[in-house]
């Protein structure tokens, strides 16, 4: 039984739809958590689509270096890459960050990776192996789920979307119409919600639901666990958004971070492999 998700399906499809507006969505979220990157160096651990890999170089970065474990992901980056940003400078290529032979050499101004790591299979190594590949004085941004009282039946549901493709149009279609459903009893308009997604989150809702509902192997984290374990690692937390968890009857979203690399005492080999600086939680 294959449990990991087809992340590059969903994403090859919904890439074919991308205009300027997804773009321009993704640079103000790229910006609102990483900063300016004009000149920077950029590393997108688990690009998937593409997208954010375009936003930093629509936003000046100086180069990208993207890399995913599924191989439809990259073919898709590069597709995306070469229709926004055809004379930048970047590459893509196939990589796991839990398999450090498979990562680029060097480190990243900037080391990007939203709603990844937590996808892995083990996202302890994954934070740690990503980390590592920040440079001096950089910034490391990510994107974990964070833990809810539900999040073991989530585990489950996940991994049975994953291994069997019928369940997948029912579940989905459960889940919508629960979702909008509760979105109503709250006296909240369902509908314009579904029509203003792209806007306020430059990506299309279904595509979302299917992410979440799919999104297996899968793990979560409290803000306590995840800041001491990357703090222990050498950075100090900067910015963080989307915090509250909630209960988690309808899933949980990412909270977000941007790590500073803090380089006062700490080797670079100390950074990358967090030898007797940091145990898992």
């Amino acid at each position: 039984m294959n449990a990991r998700y087809d992340f590059g399906r969903n994403w090859s499809g919904l890439a074919e739809g991308f205009e300027e507006e997804h773009l321009s969505q993704a640079c103000a979220d790229l910006h609102r958590l990483v900063g300016n990157v004009t000149g920077k160096t950029f590393l997108d651990i688990g690009c998937g689509s593409g997208l954010h890999s375009a936003a930093a170089l629509r936003l000046g970065a100086a180069s990208v270096t993207a890399f995913d474990y599924d191989l439809s992901c990259i073919a898709t980056t590069r597709a995306v890459l070469s229709r926004f940003a055809s004379n930048a400078k970047w590459s893509v290529g196939h990589g796991d960050v839990l398999d450090r032979a498979s990562l680029p050499s060097g480190t990243f101004d900037i080391v990007y990776s939203w709603g990844v790591l937590h996808h892995t299979g083990d996202m302890w190594t994954a934070i740690r192996n990503a980390g590592g590949l920040v440079g001096k004085g950089g910034r490391y941004a990510i994107a974990i789920y964070l833990k809810t009282p539900l999040c073991g039946l989530w585990t489950v549901e996940k991994r049975l979307y994953s291994s069997y493709r019928w369940l997948r149009p029912p579940v989905k279609a459960l889940f919508v119409s629960a979702y909008l459903s509760a979105r109503a009893l709250r006296h909240r308009d369902a509908i314009s919600f579904m029509k203003n997604y792209r806007a306020r989150r430059g990506m299309e809702f279904l595509a979302d639901v299917d992410d979440w509902l799919g999104g297996y192997p899968y793990q979560s984290t409290s803000t306590r666990e995840l800041e001491a374990f990357v703090e222990k690692l050498g950075f100090r937390t900067g910015k963080r958004f989307n915090l509250n968890p909630g209960l988690g009857l309808f899933g949980t979203g990412c909270g977000e971070w941007c790590f500073e690399r803090n380089d006062v005492g700490l080797s670079n080999s100390d950074s990358a492999t967090g030898e007797a600086r940091t145990s898992q939680p």
